[in-house]
């Protein structure tokens, strides 16, 4: 299971290394940010949102990689994700509860 989470997160950082990249040429991001979920803090520019969203799949791997047990539990409560959800979106940090916070 941590092979395909782990999978999962470099995909996840290849898209948004391809993103960044983008967005460095001057090529138009914006719209493909909120498809992915990437909201990051108003008055984010894309690239400080990418960046950030980067950030966040790196921390995710270490603790995958380290076998922290904080991987694949709530940051705001501490439950359990559940393997379906990490599976689909390996770099979940919160239940479906604290999700928008």
């Amino acid at each position: 299971m941590s092979a395909r989470l782990r999978q999962g997160l470099l995909k996840r950082g290849r898209v948004l290394a391809t993103l960044l990249a983008d967005v460095l040429a001057g090529k138009p991001v914006a719209p493909k940010l909120g498809t992915l979920g990437i909201a990051g803090k108003p008055g984010m520019r894309p690239e400080e949102k990418l960046r950030w969203a980067l950030d966040q799949i790196e921390q995710r791997r270490a603790l995958l990689d380290a076998g922290d047990d904080s991987f694949g539990r709530c940051e705001i409560c501490d439950v359990d994700l559940g393997d379906a959800a990490l599976g689909e979106m390996a770099w979940a940090d919160r239940c479906q509860a604290h999700a928008h916070l």
